[in-house]
């Protein structure tokens, strides 16, 4: 999380109070006034798709539900509330499976042990598949600290399901917390995280998290303003209707009953003959779809470590998508019977993503070798919409990242949007490829 997102000034009398009160107004107005007059631009684009439809029906078409899928998400998102707590205290263990992360472990497990959750309601274990650096070692010198802390050691990697599913075995809790282990909860973290179980309906809760590193390089920066549009929008707006379609491995928590009815089914799935080794918590989340509510608690807070190479970065997002398509496709197969608000708009974040290249292809790259001309018009449109989650972002934290939302937005139009296809046809390659 970044300086200004965790850093406030408390003290009414500090000489530069008022200045900073008013900077921070001035900066919200500026934001509101600016989303306010981008949405009116939007909507006076989308009236000339309406106008000039039969000229290109399929791009104006296109324009016109990708508009309202983005819009759509913005609105539902301003009716999100996070479940209340209720001061339900459930027994929880929180399970950290890993491989070579030594450098990290420690203190995720740390950040975990200071919480203000009732020790005697809380069970932490780790799983270390098969790493070959030194985070056993430094399981151990934590456990040295935390006598209660409990090791499950392979001896040779097995997949960070595997590692999950051994830690549900061993647990006793009747919520399941899994936690990367590059991520940081806060104290309050998992008593807020637990208090959407007071419904039994309720089978996930994903918590929220922010980048820990966002101000290492630009593309740290990028994810930073990404992860929140990603959790405090498009999340947020998936909960309205209890159907978010991926608890992030960040942080997430599971009824344990209801994980181990299908944790044999899960931890076994095959896709198109093979095993699936990776989107373990996107998997996970829609065995718990078919059958329960899937909600997203925006004050169960954790940081996470994200890449800051581009290589890492590609490989990591090559692996999303892998199970993006996997999954999305095997929730297809459900997802109707579910609210019709929310089966709508999953089936239309299926199609863009396979569209969008196509689109990009046409309006850029054909008329760049001479097949007609560049479409100016869709660019601004982009612009307009990557401008919306920058203000959003800038609303909520007045900070200067906001700028790299935009930066996002063309950074995946012009290089990630073409990763789906390649995705598509290498999808029974299961590796993780080098992290």
């Amino acid at each position: 999380m970044s300086d200004s997102q965790v850093s406030s000034i408390e003290c009414s009398s500090h000489p530069f109070a008022a200045w900073w009160d008013l900077r921070s107004a001035a900066i919200l107005c500026v934001a509101v006034i600016g989303f306010l007059a981008g949405c009116v631009n939007i909507f006076y684009l989308k009236y000339f798709n309406l106008y000039l439809f039969w000229y290109h029906p399929l791009f104006n078409l296109y324009s016109l539900l990708i508009s309202l899928y983005i819009l759509s998400r913005f609105v539902l998102a301003c009716f999100y509330k996070p479940p209340p707590d209720v001061g339900y205290l459930p027994s929880v263990t929180v399970v950290i499976a890993c491989k070579n992360e030594e450098a990290s472990i420690s203190q995720t497990i740390e950040c975990v042990y200071q919480s203000n959750y009732p020790c005697s309601l809380l069970e932490v274990i780790t799983v270390n598949d098969g790493s070959t650096d030194e985070t056993l070692v430094e399981m151990e010198r934590t456990r040295a600290r935390h006598p209660d802390l409990k090791i499950i050691n392979f001896e040779a990697n097995r997949g960070k399901r595997h590692g999950m599913a051994a830690g549900a075995r061993v647990a006793t809790g009747e919520v399941l917390v899994y936690i990367d282990s590059d991520s940081f909860v806060q104290p309050n973290t998992i008593r807020k995280l637990v208090q959407g179980f007071v419904d039994p309906d309720v089978g996930a809760v994903c918590g929220h998290a922010y980048v820990a590193n966002a101000r290492s390089n630009m593309l740290t920066k990028m994810q930073e303003v990404r992860y929140f549009v990603a959790f405090r929008i498009i999340k947020a707006a998936e909960s309205i209707f209890s159907t978010v379609s991926c608890c992030s491995g960040c942080l997430a928590a599971y009824r344990r009953r209801y994980v181990m009815d299908v944790l044999d089914v899960w931890l076994n799935q095959r896709f198109l003959g093979t095993a699936a080794t990776f989107g373990d918590d996107r998997s996970l989340t829609n065995f718990m779809l078919r059958r329960y509510r899937v909600i997203y608690d925006s004050e169960a807070i954790c940081t996470t470590l994200v890449p800051a190479t581009y290589g890492t970065f590609f490989r990591q997002q090559l692996r999303w998508k892998k199970s993006w398509i996997r999954e999305s496709y095997l929730a297809s197969k459900f997802m109707w019977r579910r609210h019709p608000g929310a089966a709508f708009f999953f089936y239309l974040g299926i199609i863009f993503p396979l569209v969008s290249p196509v689109i990009v292809f046409n309006a850029l790259v054909l008329p760049s070798f001479g097949s007609g001309t560049i479409s100016y018009l869709y660019v601004y449109g982009c612009l307009l919409m990557a401008t919306l989650y920058g203000l959003f972002y800038l609303a909520r934290f007045r900070d200067r990242l906001w700028v790299y939302g935009i930066l996002f937005s063309f950074f995946y139009m012009f290089l990630l949007v073409w990763q789906t296809y390649y995705a598509l046809v290498t999808v029974r390659q299961n590796h993780w490829g080098t992290r």
